[in-house]
């Protein structure tokens, strides 16, 4: 492993530096981070382009309507840039550690050693990938790796522990922000299977059994008249439909809803907790109540 100094030589280690603090990060360089966060926004903004296609042209009057073949495209694109962006994450993969007098970082095979006394100030990322952090040494350079983290908070706190002047950089809103959603609002995959392949049923079972009812007079009249592989076309038609309608829904809510918390976090930090809870379950009441609602009501109009 090469070991590396950043700007003077480190201090000895001490006894008990074992038991210093190491957190998992992603050390990014800035130009990886640049891809990185081009990357989030391009899946991003093709996974809700795909998502639109289906909800506005699934359905245009056709007997045997199908989801158009561009947003077929389009998801297979997103796959693909979403396959790279957890490959640049998977190549970033670091240990932080903050040792008396140096912060350490690991990644691979090199080991950079940064004495503290070099680090002038810790500057908070405005921009994705993730909440993470500079460090601007005293030789008005940038440290060539940047730490990010889905939580920062214990990150920036143990830091300041050991030098504090630069405390200031845990009090900052983007770092409250950025704790109260990675205490309240993780994600796991199970949520995206529960939230976009199985809720999407919810509305596709509803609509697809009145169609079948309607045009063919019964829940499986499409079957009986035209066999198992028209029905299950005509039943995954469906949920490609609304599982598109269900993603633009939901991405407009949460844009919208992010927007309201990170202004409520800049104007009050302290009640960055609170907004966040607020922020999550109106989200989750409007998303899973309202829509079987929404539905129960026009059945009934």
């Amino acid at each position: 492993m090469t070991t590396m100094h950043a700007d003077a030589p480190a201090e000895p280690p001490v006894n008990g530096q074992a038991s210093a603090p190491r957190f998992q990060v992603h050390a990014w360089p800035l130009a990886l981070r640049l891809l990185g966060s081009a990357l989030q926004v391009l899946t991003a903004l093709t996974v809700l382009y795909a998502s639109v296609l289906v909800m506005a042209f699934t359905f245009t009057g056709s007997q045997n309507p199908v989801p158009p073949a561009r947003a077929g495209w389009c998801a297979l694109l997103a796959l693909v840039l979403f396959g790279l962006t957890r490959l640049l994450r998977l190549l970033t993969t670091a240990t932080f550690s903050v040792e008396p007098g140096q912060l350490v970082l690991e990644r691979r095979d090199e080991r950079f050693e940064i004495p503290l006394a070099s680090v002038d100030v810790v500057r908070v990322w405005w921009l994705p990938p993730g909440a993470g952090f500079s460090l601007r040494m005293k030789s008005g350079r940038d440290f060539q790796y940047s730490p990010q983290v889905a939580d920062p908070l214990p990150v920036l706190e143990a830091i300041g522990r050991e030098k504090p002047e630069v405390s200031a950089a845990a009090r900052h809103p983007h770092v409250v922000f950025a704790h109260a959603r990675s205490v309240l609002a993780s994600r796991r995959w199970y949520h995206w299977l529960i939230k976009f392949v199985l809720f999407p049923l919810v509305p596709t079972v509803i609509m697809f059994r009145a169609n079948q009812y309607i045009t063919y007079g019964g829940p499986f009249g499409q079957y009986q008249m035209y066999g198992l592989g028209p029905y299950l076309q005509s039943f995954g038609t469906y949920w490609a439909h609304y599982t598109g309608c269900l993603v633009v829904y939901a991405s407009l809510l949460r844009v919208l809803f992010e927007l309201v918390a990170f202004v409520a976090v800049w104007i009050s930090p302290r009640h960055a907790r609170g907004v966040r809870r607020f922020v999550e379950v109106t989200c989750a009441v409007l998303y899973y109540v309202g829509i079987p609602a929404f539905m129960g009501a026009m059945f009934l109009l």
